[in-house]
């Protein structure tokens, strides 16, 4: 169906200008969609940036605190106080003198660790009740600065945050702790800092989550969400979240702990005016290129008429007489594009070409063929190859050791299989590159010995040069029994230790291969050169000799293995007759 309707030309004319169209058109839309994911992130981002711009008062608040009890704590009337030897009404004066230019300030205490007021700015001498609070406990305990939650001070008669720092002797022990009442009236300023969006909601919580400032007293809740998202901000589980107000507004709330998470400014912007205006840009930016699509394609109707599907109807006529092996009568392309009339002059000289051409096209036949007889060849080879090995393991008594037997096997035919998939993807499908294939044939031996890279390390310097495929096998196969060996027995007990492989080539056409580790070198280097000690290694001497190689040992430490070759084997040396033949 599909093939039915697009079979006229100008239907496939309008398929490939609507690709052409599309491909930018999707790239375009892709490319809104992303800036608008990227103004969607900076808008998140920004409600964590006026989160911290909204903690402004309460960062400054606590500084101050911070400085003022840090002030008291080396004035001398109220070390005097606490060590026993002060005046009482000086201490209520030094208290009141250091709060009285600040209004945020309720009351400011000296107490004993036991919760007794040795003195007060306010005067009164009523006991404290400082001893059963947690803040007091925590000061006294882990002596360091702490922030309370929301307290009521009966003394005072109205809901206050205490600020508590210890007073230690020279021995570290808490004597003392200096307290600054912080009336919750002062907080209200919090979401009144210049440069907050005037839709932001903006509350504070303690550390227990309990609402202390919300942005619209009337309502009671303001733009708060519900509780189990404030218990996961007290908690440190959520700093950024999308969530429901209690208001029925959808907000994206940002989190910004004050005092070490003693109090948190939570921040929600609307999503109708965070998002909406973001995707209503991003609707038009799409709507805008799905037009430009529509009105190409309208264009490209109108001009594939006018300018190409005409003229190809009458080549089309001119091929079908051609095909029936008769001239064609010619047409007046005189208002044709130059590539009609080029084309036009091309059918009538293409009846004079076909012969040539299948001439041509035969012989390229029989080179492939000659170059898929070549490939069945080597393939046949390498079977064979393959056969020969599993012969010799074969002969292996059954027992554990043939599970491993067998592995060795799979190693050495899947090293085959990367020399045939390098030949097949080479251009000439006769040699491969050296430095990818060896690259690849290591990884390959790695992967199959189960020795992870981050435990022996594998270093490969091939330079850039190329090896037939008869060339190539032997060395692939004595490279593999070489590499299994050295994962084998190199590196016993998970030890780690690195592995090289390299290779040089010089102008005549003769390549050193080095395989070196710094293993234990337990293998005697004799051994391995001679033939004389498993079969893994009489077969590396058997690829030797195939390569017509030289191969040496050396080690330990470690062990280093070295095979010179001739990249390009020798011609064979002509076979002298003796002297009773040539009498014959």
């Amino acid at each position: 169906m599909i093939r039915h309707f697009l079979g006229p030309l100008r239907r496939r004319l309008l398929l490939v200008f609507f690709i052409v169209l599309a491909v930018p058109t999707g790239f375009g839309i892709l490319a809104a969609i992303d800036h608008y994911n990227g103004q969607v992130d900076q808008a998140l981002r920004s409600t964590e940036r006026y989160a911290t711009l909204a903690s402004n008062n309460e960062t400054n608040l606590l500084w101050q605190s911070q400085r003022i009890v840090d002030d008291l704590a080396h004035d001398p009337v109220i070390r005097g106080m606490i060590g026993g030897g002060g005046n009482v009404t000086q201490c209520e004066a030094t208290l009141k003198k250091a709060i009285d230019p600040y209004p945020a300030y309720a009351v400011a205490s000296v107490l004993m660790p036991s919760g007794e007021a040795l003195c007060r700015s306010t005067g009164n001498r009523v006991k404290s009740a400082a001893a059963s609070q947690e803040w007091f406990k925590e000061v006294v305990a882990t002596g360091r600065s702490v922030l309370s939650g929301y307290t009521f001070a009966q003394t005072l008669n109205e809901p206050i945050l205490a600020f508590g720092m210890p007073v230690s002797d020279t021995e570290g022990k808490v004597i003392a702790v200096l307290a600054l009442g912080i009336r919750l009236r002062w907080l209200a300023a919090s979401g009144q800092e210049p440069g907050l969006p005037p839709e932001a909601s903006v509350d504070l919580l303690d550390k227990t989550g309990l609402p202390l400032v919300i942005s619209d007293e009337s309502s009671g809740s303001g733009g708060l969400p519900d509780e189990v998202y404030l218990k996961k901000v007290v908690t440190g589980g959520a700093l950024t979240f999308d969530a429901v107000g209690k208001d029925g507004v959808p907000r994206y709330y940002a989190v910004h702990p004050i005092a070490s998470g003693s109090l948190f400014i939570l921040l929600g912007q609307p999503t109708r005016t965070l998002i909406a205006p973001l995707q209503r840009d991003l609707g038009i930016q799409i709507a805008t290129l799905s037009l430009v699509v529509l009105g190409g394609l309208a264009a490209a109707l109108i001009g594939s008429q006018l300018l190409v599907t005409r003229w190809i109807a009458r080549l089309t006529e001119e091929a079908r007489t051609i095909t029936l092996g008769e001239t064609p009568e010619p047409y007046n392309f005189s208002g044709a594009p130059t590539e009609i009339r080029e084309l036009n002059d091309t059918l009538m000289a293409m009846a004079a070409r076909i012969q040539a051409r299948e001439a041509e096209l035969s012989e390229s036949l029989a080179q492939k063929q000659m170059m898929l007889r070549e490939i069945h060849h080597r393939v046949k080879n390498n079977l064979q190859t393959v056969t020969s090995l599993l012969n010799l393991y074969a002969r292996i008594p059954r027992g554990e050791a043939i599970k491993q037997a067998f592995a060795d096997v799979q190693t050495r035919i899947n090293t085959l299989a990367l020399v045939h998939r390098h030949l097949y993807e080479s251009q000439d499908l006769r040699e491969i590159d050296l430095a990818a294939f060896m690259s690849n044939l290591v990884r390959l031996i790695q992967d199959g010995s189960g020795v992870p890279t981050r435990r022996v390390r594998l270093k490969v310097d091939i330079p850039a040069i190329t090896l037939t495929g008869d060339r190539a096998v032997p060395l692939a196969l004595l490279t593999t029994e070489i590499l299994t060996n050295a994962f084998k027995h190199a590196f016993p007990d998970h030890r780690a230790g690195n592995i090289t492989v390299q290779m040089r080539a010089d102008a005549e056409g003769r390549a050193t291969l080095i395989i070196a580790d710094d293993g234990v070198g337990t293998i005697e280097p004799e051994k391995v050169v001679v033939g004389t000690a498993t079969m893994g290694q009489n077969l590396i001497g058997a690829f030797t000799r195939q390569l017509g190689g030289k191969l040496t040992a050396a080690g330990p430490p470690g062990t280093t293995i070295t095979l010179e070759f001739d990249l390009e084997p020798k011609p064979a040396e002509p076979i002298e007759p003796k002297g009773e033949e040539n009498a014959a």
